[in-house]
């Protein structure tokens, strides 16, 4: 349980990505149910990730498992997850970025059960989870003191923060991929939770599909090397303020409609100085 924050009045709870994903998930769980029932479960054995499939040159497959569910509670959990984590993720990066976020995780969370665990099992893998442990991984990477309310078996109200929720759960699927406990495909959720981590890590505030920016990492490391020599000078600091010069009309705009797409945390030191030397113009 996460109770929605109100910081996007006026917005509806739904981001597009989500409501896609929301209804397409479902549709085609609804579609994998009734080809099963008449198929006798050769639905789940063509689109659920497993070694014979990936042998046999099955390469939808890392993509179409994230669609199909074990059951309703399966489906429940994990749509579940989108919702409550999917939207504030998705209004902070966009939602292209969102979306490759979404599959990139889904299909690498994939891939490290094969790696891991998927040779010692005859059943496919199936569900979102990979993905929904990569958009927590990526909420608690942009928003680590949120805090998280959990009902703990249904009853018990746990309240963290996201990224104590998110380290959390990476050890419990660690110590139970370890013990090899059920048929819950935990490499899937440590590998996705930790590429989606890593994807607002590396990627945030970077073009993407994309390399990393080195020469904006350089020069943040030169501001930064340049503020130390900076010095304050009593009596002269008000001056400099009246001295310096107000931003213009089209900079301040396109700073605004960057944070009302993106969020303040996406904001540049550059960007973050011309909405502060607006607002002195402004109470001026």
């Amino acid at each position: 349980m996460y109770y929605q924050s109100n910081i996007f009045p006026g917005r509806g709870l739904l981001t597009p990505a989500v409501r896609f994903l929301l209804i397409s998930t479902g549709i085609v769980f609804l579609a994998q149910l009734f080809g099963d029932s008449l198929t006798g479960g050769k639905v789940t054995l063509l689109f659920g990730l497993s070694w014979p499939g990936m042998r046999h040159l099955f390469l939808w497959q890392p993509v179409t498992y994230i669609f199909l569910h074990g059951g309703l509670l399966h489906i429940l959990l994990n749509m579940l997850g989108l919702f409550f984590f999917g939207p504030d993720t998705e209004r902070a990066i966009g939602t292209k970025r969102f979306l490759w976020l979404y599959f990139i995780c889904g299909i690498l969370g994939g891939l490290g059960w094969l790696l891991l665990t998927g040779r010692q099992t005859p059943f496919p893998c199936i569900g979102a989870s990979g993905a929904i442990f990569g958009i927590l991984g990526a909420f608690a990477a942009l928003f680590p003191a949120r805090p998280i309310t959990l009902l703990l078996f249904f009853v018990i109200p746990v309240t963290m923060q996201a990224r104590t929720l998110a380290l959390a759960l990476a050890i419990f699927s660690l110590l139970f991929m370890a013990g090899q406990a059920g048929n819950i495909a935990y490499a899937a959720h440590l590998a996705g939770g930790l590429t989606g981590y890593l994807y607002i890590v590396i990627f945030y505030n970077r073009p993407w599909p994309g390399r990393f920016a080195f020469r904006n990492l350089f020069n943040d490391l030169i501001w930064h090397w340049h503020r130390r020599k900076f010095k304050v000078i009593s009596g002269a600091a008000n001056r400099f303020e009246e001295e310096n010069e107000a931003p213009t009309g089209d900079e301040v705009n396109e700073v605004l409609e960057k944070l009302s797409k993106r969020g303040i945390n996406n904001l540049s030191a550059r960007e973050r100085d011309i909405l502060k030397r607006a607002s002195k113009t402004w109470r001026r």
